[in-house]
């Protein structure tokens, strides 16, 4: 009866955050716009990175939002599935990217793809639920059939492309939980976007099919505006605090749970089971407020006219998204302490494009702290987490450095139609640096082990 009770919290919980999504686009002014802006942002390709505010409008983008996460929740509840940690990540990773590349359109060929591979299966659906939310992962691949292939302007929703999408959709439907069940055997477990290398790969094939290998151009999507900070950090503020008043509302032992959350490695750890709902709830309102925080006091450092320029990140679609898949894994596996060593890592890479170009190495500086692509990009680096859990504070600065330098170059291999780019960079890492420290070092805890003989020698 305890785990029926814990999905049921966490289904309710995600419910009030897509509730909470609506409220917030309700909430953020131009009314006249909201659903026409919401169209707009569903018949539009969506190849990554498409700023939502931009394209529909603040209220708009925020609606997709809710839209999104009110289908995750349907899925979930009409198939009975079993909620857990995982499916926590699955559902704000979706709902993360419905800011600036997923749409409420773009998700059904997925959902309907792992249908028919619990059909195939003789699987029920609801057993299969998460992974018929990361396979949305290719959904710019989904807009791109329905609205735009094979041209490079948009001409439409059609028949013909809604049955391509469907098709798509099925294949990547009946391919991705097999690929998601392999994946963690090239991370050792260590990426907890775990679903990143397998949606990467199969993203890399389809656009050698689609684009490379059949000759067809590809069309470029990103367009990013000026964001709205002010806005976002008020509804995040709400939104986290109600985490952390929930959670010590909920049980009176919760701080010493999440004391003991706190010294987790999060290494194939789900939160929900190990320490409960209110010490994860804890965990969402203090991780929350601590990504925050770090967006708004982070900023890029260049040089232009002789002079230091300081530059602080903009609160675009992309930028509101990547808090909100950065907090995808706040139920299994993430919290401040072993993700601070991942952005202490993506500012020490930071200075490697800032020193070439100073020294003259460089024509331009390539990107800072606050390039739109890195604020992505950290946001799946932060999947590396069990790195510095496991292995300690320095192997996490160094993931998160290799991390920094790969992320913006691996696109290239899927043409920007993978929306878990940095996930799929994260297992890439995971898969050069993990057998290096296994070679070299030892984890945290057996390093410890072997110190107190000999400090009870002594």
């Amino acid at each position: 009866m305890k785990g029926k009770d814990t999905s049921g919290q966490i289904l309710l919980i995600l419910l009030g955050f897509s509730v909470a999504l609506i409220i917030g686009a309700l909430c953020a002014g131009d009314l006249g716009n909201l659903i026409p802006g919401f169209i707009t942002i569903i018949t539009r390709p969506s190849q990554f990175t498409m700023d939502y505010f931009k394209l529909g409008g603040l209220g708009s983008a925020f609606l997709n939002a809710g839209m999104v996460g009110l289908a995750c929740c349907g899925l979930l509840y009409f198939s009975k599935a079993k909620c857990t940690g995982l499916t926590v990540a699955a559902y704000w990773l979706n709902v993360g990217f419905a800011t600036f590349g997923m749409t409420f359109t773009n998700i059904w060929p997925f959902f309907f793809g792992v249908w028919v591979y619990s059909r195939l299966k003789k699987v029920s659906f609801g057993s299969v639920a998460n992974q018929a939310m990361f396979a949305t992962a290719l959904a710019p691949f989904a807009s791109e059939l329905m609205f735009r292939y094979p041209g490079l302007e948009t001409r439409g929703f059609t028949f013909t492309g809604l049955l391509l999408a469907i098709l798509l959709g099925v294949f990547v439907g009946c391919v991705m939980p097999s690929l998601c069940a392999h994946s963690p055997n090239f991370h050792k477990g260590y990426d907890l976007y775990s679903a990143g290398p397998a949606a990467g790969f199969l993203a890399f094939f389809l656009y050698c099919f689609l684009y490379l290998g059949s000759g067809v151009k590809v069309p470029s999507n990103t367009d990013l505006g000026d964001g709205h900070r002010a806005f976002v950090n008020v509804f995040f503020i709400i939104v986290f605090t109600a985490c952390l008043c929930a959670g010590a509302m909920m049980d009176k032992d919760v701080f010493k749970k999440y004391k003991a959350l706190w010294k987790s490695d999060g290494y194939k750890t789900d939160y929900t089971a190990a320490f409960g709902v209110p010490a994860t709830l804890l965990n969402m309102g203090v991780y929350g407020l601590f990504i925050l925080l770090y967006y708004n006091v982070v900023h890029g450092m260049t040089i232009a006219d002789g002079q230091l320029v300081f530059t602080p990140a903009k609160f675009t679609g992309a930028t509101m998204g990547a808090i909100m898949c950065m907090f995808a894994f706040v139920a299994q596996g993430t919290q401040p302490r072993t993700v601070f060593p991942i952005m202490v890592g993506y500012a020490v890479a930071s200075l490697v494009p800032f020193l070439f170009f100073a020294g003259g190495l460089a024509e331009a500086q390539k990107w800072t702290l606050t390039t739109q692509a890195i604020l992505v990009g950290l946001c799946f680096a932060s999947g590396l987490a069990p790195v510095s859990g496991k292995w300690g504070f320095f192997p996490g600065v160094i993931a998160g450095f290799i991390h920094a330098l790969l992320v913006m170059n691996v696109p290239l291999l899927h043409g920007g139609f993978c929306l878990y780019n940095g996930g799929f960079t994260a297992g890439i890492v995971a898969f050069l640096l993990i057998p290096v420290l296994e070679c070299f070092t030892k984890p945290v805890e057996e390093r410890r082990a072997a110190k107190e003989p000999a400090a009870a020698e002594k």
